[in-house]
């Protein structure tokens, strides 16, 4: 039979090798990373054309630097309005962070020697409309600036051709400006050299674009192997006519590292697991491991020290439930507790639920919430005359932050608990994926 005290073991034990692995592999990963990452295709007025890759470059970097640790602000086809909240956003996250990184695909004008980012609802009339319809690049340094990041890198595929030329007192409409001031610490690429202008690509990306994608795939991930691989890819491209301009510390270039997250495999979890256990002296530990690994690589190892270790042990007492399910009947305060569990380099948050359950005739059902509602939960299982519980749950996703896999709010999911109940109380662990147990309590 499935003890309390076996469900808490294994519960204890899963966590602890999950700790261990994620404090093993997460050795080289203090401190958080902040991107903001802006696409902006759709333009809506004349002056400035559609541009096809710039939401495919923000989709495909998103997702590369979100495999790299960071946590990415993600936006496409912003306004005006829209890229100064992302920007405001990014700005009270970066603070003291490890590294803050801004990319940005699209539309990009120079005007009096000055950067502007341009929304996709920004009308161009004049040279004198743009610093009012577009966002200067300096609003984006000087958030950096008093954010204190030990590192800040931004990455420019903005520097598209504009038919503005005519419009323009300067006569200059072609790419970007080269950088002025900079906060300390700051690396800026560009697709292109300043003042030149950069392809929107014919395949899925831009040019440069596609260059860092296929750098982050690389085996010198520092900052100047990826830019120095990706500008490689671009002048190959491009037939030599355009090459990604870089300013910034070498040092940091060299540095700075764009760190794999890797999440343990199920057999290096498992070994974690027995390693943890192999000296132990206490029965259920071995119990807890044949449970959770019942075909495992030291299974036999496990049952020989069970078999030794219950040789030495009296057996144990039997729950007394009166020969009948119907023991159980009643009220049951029940608390579920999920821990914080990885998943494909995602964190998901723990969480503890507080409901009632009803049995009747050794039947269980139980509902968190209103159900068919995002974050309900439902309970329905059997407790048998000698106290065994099988319970199915049910619930809805809410918050991506609780969800393992980060999924969409109102997304279906279900498990399956397993546990033992005497009269008054009662404890059931989840069996797959995440490490839950469910506590119950007769009122």
């Amino acid at each position: 039979m499935f003890s309390c005290h076996l469900a808490s073991r294994l519960l204890r034990l899963l966590a602890l090798a999950l700790a261990c692995f994620t404090l093993a592999t997460a050795a080289n990963a203090q401190g958080k990373r902040i991107a903001l990452v802006i696409g902006n295709g759709s333009y809506q007025h004349a002056d400035l054309p559609k541009l096809t890759n710039p939401t495919n470059d923000a989709t495909d970097m998103a997702k590369a630097l979100r495999g790299f640790g960071f946590e990415v602000i993600e936006r496409k086809n912003q306004t005006h309005e829209g890229m100064n909240q992302a920007i405001a956003e990014f700005g009270s996250k970066i603070g003291g962070s490890e590294a803050a990184l801004f990319y940005y695909a699209g539309h990009g004008i120079q005007v009096k020697n000055q950067n502007y980012l341009m929304p996709v609802n920004a009308r161009i009339d004049s040279e004198s409309a743009i610093p009012y319809q577009g966002i200067n690049l300096n609003q984006i340094l000087d958030e950096m600036d008093n954010g204190k990041s030990a590192a800040n890198i931004v990455m420019l595929d903005a520097c598209r051709n504009n038919p503005l030329t005519g419009k323009f007192r300067s006569g200059q409409s072609r790419g970007l400006a080269s950088p002025g001031s900079m906060p300390k610490g700051t690396v800026i690429v560009y697709a292109t050299d300043p003042g030149n202008i950069a392809s929107d690509g014919t395949g899925r990306n831009g040019l440069f674009t596609a260059g860092l994608l296929s750098a982050f795939k690389g085996k010198d991930l520092t900052l100047d192997g990826v830019l120095t691989a990706a500008s490689t890819e671009v002048e190959k491209a491009s037939g030599q006519t355009q090459t990604p301009y870089v300013n910034g510390p070498k040092t940091l270039q060299k540095n700075f590292h764009f760190k794999v997250t890797i999440e343990p495999g199920q057999g290096e979890i498992e070994k974690t697991f027995w390693t943890s256990i192999q000296r132990s002296n206490d029965a259920a530990d071995f119990e807890a491991y044949l449970q959770k690994y019942p075909a495992g690589n030291y299974k036999v190892l496990a049952e020989n020290r069970l078999k030794k270790l219950k040789g030495e042990m009296p057996a144990p007492a039997t729950i007394n439930s009166g020969g009948s399910a119907t023991a159980f009947d009643g009220r049951w305060a029940v608390t579920l507790i999920c821990e914080d569990v990885g998943e494909t380099g995602k964190m998901a948050k723990g969480y503890t639920f507080n409901f009632f359950s009803e049995v009747k005739d050794g039947r269980l059902s139980a509902q968190h919430g209103q159900a068919g509602t995002p974050g309900s939960l439902s309970l329905v299982g059997t407790i048998k005359a000698d106290g065994v519980a099988e319970i199915n749950a049910n619930g809805l996703t809410a918050n991506p932050d609780y969800a393992v896999g980060r999924t969409r709010p109102n997304t279906p999911y279900s498990y399956r608990l397993r546990g033992s109940f005497t009269p008054t109380a009662g404890k059931a662990m989840r069996l797959e994926l995440r490490p839950c147990e469910a506590t119950f309590f007769k009122n």
